[in-house]
């Protein structure tokens, strides 16, 4: 726990005095680097998390101590059901095919603990507290937290209300395996193992698109580069059939995920996600009888139209200075259109100032880092806008975040090449535009992510050094937590530009199919050293080890990818059908025969809709073994009072 400076030592007194009566262990000390309080908590018996995580209702498996085969756990079932029948060696080679999930995920219950006998071998209270993971254990201590009160707050929003707790920080443990997702499920939490789960499935995915990029490349030969073959339309069909096929799928994994880590609802810790920083006016719920504070809807709609109109100057600024680049490349070559600028269009003709052989790639080079920037200004402007518009949750908070942070930033990378797609109808110029800048792009992210890590590695054991040296002039502080010092100095671990990062990455394959089918192929190449580079940063402890959480999906993130995938059916069928009536190879704009073109839009499109919806609502969201496990998971729940 971080203390601002203005905390008093009679105030830290207090709050030691007040976790010392729940039992918790403390050591005061400060942060050499910037003279805050720091205070390292610890429970010392194991009772109270085990009575805790009854309180949480976590969901634990029960230990199956009758070491049965699979179809003497079927026999019993049968016997019960009063099934009259011998099982002979067919019927035994049948239940043993049954998936064995459902037998070993069936036995989840909540923990309680007058029964821990039955979920672990050992009746002893520091060997059953073995059998929650080290993020579930910080789970059960950050919620013991929220239960002592100060007045009519928890401690935790207390402190944070009146601006003495700053930040509350798990410290790493000495040794950190994180081989596969489930050792980083079991150390970080639900929460940052599902991106790594999400990451795996995508690859997983992602390389059957890839080789059907590949051959559709090798198909094409240099046909591609000047215009839109049949070969590259059927590629951009399956890959609107992919991205469907993929959502789906990923949605059953979810499912999936919901049952092996044991994510029945969130119920029991949704407190934990109070925002402490809403404000609110108190008023009584009529239903309940109890007084909650409650915000308008209408100021939030207010502040929803402010975090507009605060997006809009930054768009039109790069949307400008994009422009300006365009028309020194010559990508606008229309002198009637309104984004022609004549003196900015000879800047590089022969005679011009920026007449020069890599102007155009400097230029490239430069757009890239333009929107990088533009990007990374709008963060900090829509973070302020979100915190003003008063969420009661974190989770609402995020998934406003997200969905500001997304709609600006497809304007911010897409919206020129659209304009060069559907108003200049210029097909090599927009392929060449698209391989350079997802290329430069995605070469930025890998440099960013591997080059980065590596340097803030070196920096930590630089800043470890430095604390020891300290150490030689202040003796009162113990040597052996200068490394949990350093911890506070690092960076606060958050997924979020990862997620953004690879949702645009999927943005360039569904959205440009027909023209970039190579960026399938580059995408599954570039995401091995993503995967590893983010494994480094976390097995490395080169940021701060994040608050787990319980979780088993995006997000949100599914809903924006989702999005992308129905914005790719328009943006296809569009390619499709100008290049089947030579749009952007001879008809001028002007004698098109839009009449056909549009009703060929619209069969395309609404086939592709229909196709998609059928697909959504013929495939279940829940595997068939999901379904049975929590169906028995009920059933043993009706029967047990559970």
């Amino acid at each position: 726990m971080q203390f601002s400076k203005n905390t008093t030592q009679e105030q830290i007194e207090q709050i030691v005095n007040i976790l010392l009566e729940h039992k918790f262990q403390s050591y005061k000390t400060r942060n050499l680097q910037n003279d805050k309080i720091l205070l390292f908590i610890s429970i010392g018996d194991p009772k109270l998390i085990l009575e805790q995580a009854e309180q949480m209702q976590l969901y634990k498996l029960v230990i199956d101590r009758s070491h049965t085969q699979l179809h003497d756990v079927y026999r019993k079932i049968a016997e019960k059901i009063n099934i009259k029948k011998v099982l002979d060696e067919r019927l035994i080679t049948a239940l043993n095919q049954i998936d064995k999930r459902i037998v070993e995920f069936e036995n989840y219950l909540k923990f309680k603990y007058d029964l821990k006998s039955d979920f672990c071998l050992q009746n002893d209270d520091a060997e059953v507290v073995k059998i929650f993971s080290p993020s579930e254990t910080l789970l059960i201590i950050y919620n013991y937290l929220h239960t002592i009160k100060i007045g009519d707050l928890d401690m935790i929003h207390f402190l944070k209300t009146e601006e003495y707790l700053q930040q509350v920080t798990p410290i790493h443990d000495e040794l950190v395996s994180l081989n596969t997702v489930t050792d980083i499920e079991r150390y970080f939490g639900g929460n940052v193992a599902v991106y790594f789960e999400f990451m795996n499935f995508y690859q997983s995915m992602l390389k059957y698109l890839a080789i059907a990029a590949l051959i559709t490349l090798i198909i094409d030969h240099q046909s591609t580069l000047f215009k839109i073959t049949n070969v590259a339309s059927f590629y951009a069909v399956l890959t609107m059939v992919w991205s469907t096929f993929f959502i789906i799928a990923w949605r059953r994994k979810e499912s999936e995920l919901s049952v092996e880590w044991g994510v029945f609802g969130q119920q029991h810790i949704k407190r934990l996600d109070l925002n402490p920083e809403y404000k609110g006016t108190p008023k009584i719920n009529y239903i309940t009888g109890l007084v909650k504070n409650s915000y308008p809807t209408s100021s939030r709609i207010f502040y929803y139209m402010v975090s507009l109109f605060e997006a809009i100057p930054i768009l039109i600024i790069a949307g400008l200075i994009k422009i300006v680049v365009f028309n020194i490349n010559g990508l606008i070559r229309n002198e009637d259109s309104i984004f022609y600028i004549r003196v900015a269009s000879k800047l590089n003709q022969p005679g011009g100032l920026l007449y020069y052989k890599y102007t155009t790639n400097v230029l490239d080079i430069f757009t890239i880092l333009l929107i990088f920037y533009i990007n990374t200004l709008y963060t900090k402007v829509c973070i302020n806008s979100t915190k003003r518009e008063n969420h009661r949750t974190n989770l609402r908070f995020y998934n406003s975040l997200i969905l500001k942070r997304f709609l600006f930033e497809l304007i911010n990378r897409f919206f020129h090449l659209f304009y060069i797609a559907f108003i200049e109808f210029d097909i090599p110029t927009l392929r060449n535009l698209l391989i350079k800048l997802f290329v430069m792009d995605q070469i930025r992210r890998v440099l960013f992510e591997s080059l980065l890590p590596m340097l803030m590695k070196q920096q930590y054991e630089k800043q470890k050094d430095q604390y020891r040296l300290n150490l030689q002039k202040k003796e009162d502080i113990n040597e052996k937590i200068v490394d949990r010092i350093a911890e506070l100095e690092l960076w606060e671990y958050d997924d979020f530009d990862d997620y953004i990062e690879v949702i645009f990455q999927y943005g360039y394959i569904v959205l440009f199919a027909a023209i970039f089918p190579l960026a399938a192929a580059l995408t599954y190449i570039f995401n091995f050293i993503e995967i590893w580079s983010d494994k480094f940063k976390l097995a490395n402890k080169l940021y701060q080890r994040s608050l787990p959480k319980k979780a088993h999906s995006i997000g949100e993130w599914r809903t924006v990818l989702m999005t992308l995938s129905v914005l790719s059916i328009y943006t296809n069928t569009a390619f499709i059908a100008f290049a089947y009536f030579n749009v952007f190879e001879a008809c001028q704009k002007s004698r098109c025969d839009w009449e056909n073109i549009l009703i060929l839009l619209f069969m395309i499109e609404h086939f592709s809709l229909g196709l998609k919806y059928v697909v959504q609502q013929t495939i279940n969201s829940k595997p068939k073994w999901v379904r049975i496990v929590l169906r028995r998971m009920k059933k043993k729940r009706r029967s047990f009072n559970y």
